[in-house]
């Protein structure tokens, strides 16, 4: 089972530190690893099409008229952390233009689309890393340790060598996972909203 304290050992074992037992624990790793984690996570998550990451579902849509451009406005999906394709279930191949905005009259982040019945293909943010693929949970410790390195170490040749090794890994894994990438040919079944 991977764990919270599992890819930060993994991490610490990249920088030469001893492991953690707990990220409660009085010292510099446990307070910086705590600082690191989750923004470090949801970078890595962004930067690749995972497979174990991927959603297509329908937007829920706030606007019922469409707004003076000729695009309706959606909610931007909760959990979403990078929209990668807007598109409408009747031409499923043809990818929509979309605008990001933050409506301050709605008071969310919102998607404007030209088209009443818009779906999403988006990566999520994902907590429970029992879900992580293998190639993910070695591309993110490798992350996390390159921004962990300096303020551990002190050592800024170790960080880049770190670095080369995370793009090595991360161009691995995106190898790996085009076979699981969600962004393959839509099914029917990923009009139905689930996951």
């Amino acid at each position: 089972m991977i764990s919270k304290i599992t890819v930060c050992n993994l991490a610490l074992a990249q920088l030469g530190q001893a492991p953690i037992s707990s990220l409660d624990q009085e010292d510099e790793k446990a307070r910086r690893l705590n600082l690191f984690y989750e923004p470090v996570r949801d970078e890595v998550l962004r930067t690749h099409n995972w497979a174990f990451a991927g959603v297509c579902e329908p937007l829920a849509l706030l606007a019922k008229e469409s707004d003076a451009e000729g695009s309706f406005i959606y909610k931007y999906p909760a959990e979403a952390l990078f929209i990668r394709r807007v598109f409408l279930p009747q031409a499923p191949q043809q990818s929509l233009p979309f605008k990001e905005r933050f409506r301050s009259d709605l008071h969310c982040r919102t998607l404007s689309v030209a088209g009443r019945t818009a779906h999403a293909e988006y990566t999520r943010r994902i907590t429970d890393e029992n879900l992580f693929d293998p190639a993910f949970v070695k591309s993110f410790s490798l992350a996390l340790a390159c921004d962990l390195a300096v303020a551990l170490t002190g050592d800024a040749q170790l960080a880049a060598q770190i670095l080369q090794k995370y793009t090595l890994s991360l161009e691995e894994a995106r190898r790996s996972n085009m076979t699981e990438n969600f962004l393959r040919a839509p099914s029917e079944d990923a009009f139905s909203g689930v996951r």
